[in-house]
C-alpha cells in the first residue's frame, strides 16, 4: 500500500492542472498494482474540476470496482467526502436513454 499526502505533492487543490497531479501520482501506483491511499491531511476542502481530474479520469483506465478496491482515502472532511462520492455516483450511474 502507498500513502499519498496531497498536501506533500501540490500547493492548491482547485484546478483541473492540480487534479491531474494527483492522477498521474494514483495511476503509476495503479499500473504497478499497488492498493493507494490518498491523505487530505490538512486540506479543508475540494471543487469539482479537481475531483474530476484526480478521480473521475481515473475510469477512462479502470473500472469502478477495481478503483472501489484499491483507493481509500483519509483525514478528509464531509465536503470532500460528499464531493467525491457524489462525482463517483454520477458518473457510474446506468445510462437511462428515453425516446
Amino acid at each position: 500500500m502507498v500513502t499519498i499526502v496531497v498536501s506533500d505533492y501540490l500547493d492548491s487543490y482547485m484546478s483541473n492542472d492540480d487534479g491531474d497531479k494527483l492522477f498521474d501520482l494514483i495511476k503509476n501506483h495503479f499500473d504497478n498494482r499497488k492498493y493507494v491511499k490518498v491523505s487530505f491531511k490538512g486540506v479543508k476542502g475540494l471543487n469539482t474540476s479537481f475531483v474530476n481530474s484526480a478521480f473521475i479520469s481515473l475510469l477512462d483506465y479502470y473500472d469502478f470496482g477495481y478503483i472501489k478496491q484499491n483507493l481509500t482515502f483519509e483525514n478528509t472532511t464531509k465536503q470532500i467526502n460528499d464531493l467525491i462520492l457524489n462525482r463517483f455516483k454520477f458518473e457510474t450511474r446506468p445510462n437511462i436513454v428515453t425516446l
